[in-house]
C-alpha cells in the first residue's frame, strides 16, 4: 500500500469527509484510507469522529510547510523499544530496589546471552542520570562503586524510558516526554 498521507491532507483542506469519500478520491479501498487516517491521527495531523475526519492545525501547518510525512517510525529518531529487552528488566529492577549498582544490575539481571550487557547498562545508566531518573547516592557500595536510586516521581508507568544512543535521545514511553542528551560523560564512577 503506498502511504497517501499528503493526499489525505489536501482532501480534508477545503472541509471535513467521510472516510468513504477519502477513499473514493484517493482510489483506495476503505481499509487502506482508514490506516493512512489512522496513522495521520496519531501524528495529531487529523481528527477523527465517528467516520468523519478533519485537518488540524498542526496538519495545515505541514500542509503550508509541504512537510513530508512518513507512514512508519523516524528512521534513526525512533526509540528503540523491545520487551524484556535487559534495560526494560533493569528498569524494573531498579523502580523495586532502593539503591543499586551496575554490578547490582548486572547480577540480577544478566544470565551470559547478553551482548556486551555491561557497555549496554553503562550507557543506559549514564542517560537516565542525566535526564534527572536517577539520583545518585551519597555512600558507594562494596569496592567503591557509584549506586543509585531511581527518582520516585520519575517513574510514570512500566515501560523503561528508551534511550537512542545515535541521536542520544531518551524518550520516556509512558508519557511520550523527550529528552535530548547531548554528549553524556560515561565516567568511570559510572562503570565501577
Amino acid at each position: 500500500m503506498a502511504w497517501s498521507g499528503l493526499a489525505i491532507l489536501n482532501a480534508l483542506a477545503d472541509g471535513p469527509k467521510l472516510t468513504r469519500q477519502i477513499a473514493a478520491r484517493l482510489g483506495k479501498t476503505r481499509e487502506a484510507a482508514r490506516l493512512c487516517l489512522e496513522s495521520l491521527r496519531r501524528k495529531g495531523l487529523i481528527l477523527s469522529a465517528e467516520g468523519m475526519h478533519q485537518i488540524t492545525d498542526k496538519g495545515r501547518q505541514f500542509l503550508a510547510e509541504d512537510r513530508e510525512i512518513t507512514s512508519g517510525p523516524c528512521g534513526n529518531a525512533a526509540p528503540s523499544r523491545r520487551a524484556l529487552s535487559l534495560r526494560q528488566k533493569a528498569w524494573r529492577a531498579m523502580s523495586i530496589r532502593d539503591g543499586f549498582s551496575l554490578d547490582d544490575l548486572l547480577t540480577m539481571l544478566c544470565d551470559g546471552s547478553e551482548k556486551e550487557p555491561e557497555r549496554n547498562l553503562t550507557r543506559y545508566l549514564a542517560a537516565l542520570e542525566t535526564a534527572g531518573y536517577l539520583l545518585p547516592l551519597a555512600r558507594r557500595g562494596e569496592g567503591g562503586v557509584k549506586r543509585w536510586r531511581l527518582r520516585r516521581d520519575r517513574i510514570s508507568g512500566p515501560e523503561a524510558p528508551a534511550f537512542n544512543t545515535q541521536t542520544r535521545r531518551l524518550t520516556d514511553c509512558n508519557t511520550g516526554q523527550v529528552f535530548e542528551l547531548g554528549r553524556i560523560a560515561l565516567e568511570a564512577g559510572h562503570v565501577r
